[in-house]
């Protein structure tokens, strides 16, 4: 049984060909005014009605979602409406970990966080969604991919009646994909480990769809599909990373961080231009160290950040001394200095800030977080971010998984708008 009540408006049908309607019972039409019916060719008939044409059968449940491999580490952007059915480290469902915290911040021990039904359901239209028979609403993954670069994606599926058979439709034009293993179509829950392989053969300018068809007796049922944003432009970003010696201690760049950083930029589709200085930048007279220093527990001088004077401008005016360094004056600096009390930090959120401080005790993730806090991102706790994560919850670059054991690397399709407004 269907219903359809309409208060008030106006219905227009216009039909190409044939209108045929069906009723099990009556058609009932009524109207304050006319009711006019013309047939130009034959007029209008009456008599014993026709029957309805047999209704197609449909799949009853047949879905498949796609999810980055275990091995992913941010090499593509891959932004999905995560529900624990992934085999990532980290993958708590967003149903459960999108709302506010109170008036303590995140990081507090004391604070409290609040899941938020209303904004899960704004976190959603961040995703395309179509109805998959049988399975309701399915959100569809958001995906950044460069040109000749390539995703492996695995595949979640849950199957009430057996396809005959599953394929992807795609422009061959611009993807090449390849099979590495053919997705299970028995009944029941099935997880497969990298069942294709996606490169991008060519730039883009529009919306591209990656689409499952199932079939069953001759009918076709789209049953997944990835969404991949244009690629065609991508943004220029200057990064240079400035070694800063300090008591006979010099910082240097650390573990994978350019790596990290530079999966995080091709996220947002931007072209990251990282430059390593070789030759540091010297800091410790009696007014650096009057204001920039401070005593561990151990009662050892250490780097730290100051109140009276920003650090960072006290290193950029120490930079760019040398005439030299002007040619860096359009770059994101980012400062590396020995150990010190702190990880990191950014001299500001967007807007006009360009420079990023970090310590040599810092992960290899922390310079890419500074860099994209500089660059307007706040942290995914935030609650003067677009939508805020419970703390530690997600694989995020801007949350602090790692310091629940956990690596941080990814992005959301939100903060790819922020970073590369073109998006």
């Amino acid at each position: 049984m269907s219903r359809i009540r309409i208060v008030g408006g106006k219905i227009t049908k216009h039909t190409v060909g044939t209108h045929n309607m069906y009723a099990e019972e009556s058609i009932v039409f009524r109207s304050d005014k006319a009711i006019s019916e013309k047939g130009e060719e034959k007029g209008v008939t009456y008599g014993k009605p026709k029957k309805a044409p047999p209704v197609v059968k449909s799949l009853l449940k047949c879905v498949v979602e796609f999810r980055p491999s275990k091995d992913w580490k941010g090499e593509f952007g891959f932004d999905w409406n995560r529900k624990s059915d992934s085999q990532m480290p980290v993958d708590e469902k967003y149903s459960d970990v999108v709302g506010k915290y109170g008036t303590l911040y995140a990081t507090n021990p004391k604070a409290i966080f609040t899941q938020s039904n209303s904004l899960y359901i704004k976190h959603l239209l961040e995703y395309e969604m179509f109805i998959v028979d049988g399975y309701s609403r399915y959100y569809v993954p958001n995906m950044t991919l460069m040109k000749n670069e390539k995703a492996i994606l695995d595949a979640a599926i849950e199957i009430s009646e057996q396809p005959d058979s599953m394929c992807y439709e795609y422009d061959e034009n611009i993807f090449q994909i390849t099979i590495l293993e053919k997705l299970s179509n028995k009944k029941g829950k099935h997880y497969n480990d990298k069942v294709i392989e996606i490169k991008c053969l060519k730039e883009f300018s529009s919306v591209q769809k990656i689409e499952l068809i199932a079939t069953k007796d001759k009918i076709n049922k789209k049953v997944g599909q990835i969404n991949i944003l244009p690629n065609n432009i991508v943004k220029d970003v200057n990064v240079v990373f400035i070694p800063v010696r300090h008591n006979s201690k010099t910082g240097a760049v650390k573990g994978y961080e350019l790596q990290i950083l530079n999966n995080a930029f091709k996220q947002s589709y931007i072209k990251g231009s990282i430059i390593q200085l070789s030759k540091y930048i010297e800091v410790g007279d009696w007014w650096f160290d009057l204001f920039f220093t401070t005593k561990d527990k151990k009662g050892n001088t250490i780097l730290d950040t100051s109140n009276v004077r920003s650090i960072h401008r006290a290193l950029d005016d120490k930079f760019f001394e040398d005439k030299k360094n002007d040619i860096y004056k359009d770059y994101y600096r980012l400062y590396m200095l020995p150990d010190g009390t702190l990880n990191g930090v950014a001299e500001d959120i967007g807007g006009n800030a360009k420079v990023v401080v970090v310590y040599q005790g810092r992960n290899d993730s922390t310079a890419p977080h500074e860099l994209m806090h500089a660059m307007g991102l706040y942290h995914t706790f935030d609650n003067d971010g677009k939508f805020t994560y419970k703390l530690h919850k997600t694989d995020n670059i801007m949350d602090y998984t790692h310091q629940a054991g956990k690596s941080r690397f990814s992005t959301n399709k939100w903060q790819w708008k922020i970073l590369n407004s073109k998006i």
